[in-house]
């Protein structure tokens, strides 16, 4: 393994170590952020209520959430006829179009109830029942969630609301249909905060602070009391929550495991800039790899030792000994430009030693043994060596490589 991928993933390593090491260690901020989920556990979440509202209302009620508009769900209901049933929805502001609006009211009327808490509905809803509701005038009243309390009827144990900061009341009902159910005290004051509006044959139960249905204060013992109290209206033994987050949170990715994980998704995306990272600086140009060009063998050695050998397996140490002696020869007419017919010629010995610069005496001996050899019919092994040796000491006189 290359050196340099060693090196980053070393890297990696340290720094995923060291992430992990900083993020067991820090403090998780509190998220306070109102979503009404039934799945959050989180303080403005509705977790615990959801949980515990077969408890609330009793375990002989069956309770199914419905992730479908009311408009959609309602429509079943009709089809089937089915108006002993109770709707709930709690969130700050429930999406509720007109035909949503339309579609609630023709099914209250046909025997349904529908059960909301939030702080504000839309106008068509309200102007349909002929009632109102607004913020609490915070000049008049400079109300806090300290100095606001909430009761429901005939009850006097008052709550407060804690982290509330949004006060909403009914200011105009219908004395014909309208029943107050609970009220908001200010100041002295009891304004209505929560009512029933009879429709037909069922009813509308409005509630205007949904807050108090969220973890972080059902878990306390008077405001468990109070929603408990509050939902004793419910008179069906059949309960739809609305999810409105469901289809929103359903994951649609086969990841769907690691990115609803915090951990699991941390650590996908730190892969993800990882890798990114890497290909960013692993794409800038590199030098393609030099191609090693080994120089050729010289085999020339090798070849005459093959050679060499041939001869000495075959027993010919002659046919060796002429070719020495030609080779030689051919050597000294290609350097010294003689004629090599008659080596034993004086003209020839005394151009040789001249040119070679021999003593001419060995020039002439080496050439006398060359003759001798030449014209001897049968030689021996031991012939080839002196033939060599007497060669190459005459080259190495006569300075010939």
């Amino acid at each position: 393994m290359r050196k340099g991928i060693v090196v980053w993933i070393i890297v990696v390593l340290v720094v995923i170590a060291g992430i992990a090491i900083i993020d067991a260690g820090v403090k998780r901020p509190i998220n306070w952020h109102k979503t009404f989920n039934i799945r959050d556990k989180i303080p403005y979440g509705l977790f615990v209520f959801h949980e515990e509202l077969p408890y609330i209302l009793g375990k002989h009620r069956t309770y199914r959430n419905f992730d479908d508009t009311f408009y959609e769900e309602i429509a079943r209901l009709d089809s089937a006829k089915k108006y002993d049933v109770t709707l709930i929805a709690i969130d700050q502001y429930p999406d509720l179009d007109n035909e949503d609006t339309k579609k609630i009211m023709r099914y209250v009327e046909q025997g349904g109830d529908v059960f909301l808490s939030a702080l504000y509905f839309e106008e068509l809803l309200m102007d349909t029942l002929g009632i109102s509701s607004g913020r609490l005038d915070y000049v008049r009243f400079q109300p806090t969630d300290q100095r606001v309390t909430y009761t429901l009827a005939k009850d006097t144990n008052r709550i407060k609301v804690d982290k509330s900061n949004d006060f909403w009341i009914f200011d105009k009902l219908n004395a014909k249909n309208c029943t107050v159910l609970g009220h908001l005290h200010s100041r002295g004051r009891a304004l209505p905060n929560f009512i029933r509006v009879a429709v037909g044959k069922g009813n509308i139960y409005l509630h205007l602070q949904p807050d108090v249905f969220a973890n972080y204060n059902i878990l306390q013992e008077d405001k468990f009391r109070y929603v408990a109290k509050a939902l004793q209206v419910i008179r069906y033994k059949e309960i739809l929550f609305s999810d409105v987050y469901y289809e929103w949170e359903k994951p649609r990715t086969p990841l769907r495991v690691v990115l609803t994980q915090p951990g699991f998704y941390q650590a996908w995306y730190l892969l993800l800039i990882g890798l990114f990272l890497l290909l960013v600086f692993k794409s800038k140009r590199e030098q393609r790899a030099i191609t090693v060009i080994r120089p050729e063998p010289n085999l020339s050695k090798d070849f005459a030792k093959t050679i060499g050998n041939l001869y000495y397996e075959n027993g010919h140490p002659g046919n060796i000994i002429h070719k020495k002696i030609d080779y030689f020869l051919f050597t000294l007419r290609s350097l010294y430009h003689l004629e090599t017919l008659d080596i034993l010629d004086e003209k020839f010995l005394k151009q040789l030693a001249s040119k070679s610069g021999v003593d001419p005496e060995e020039t002439k001996t080496c050439m006398q043994l060359l003759q001798q050899y030449r014209q001897h019919p049968h030689h021996h092994i031991d012939d080839v060596k002196t033939i060599n040796n007497t060669i190459e000491d005459f080259k190495q006189k006569a300075h010939i490589l």
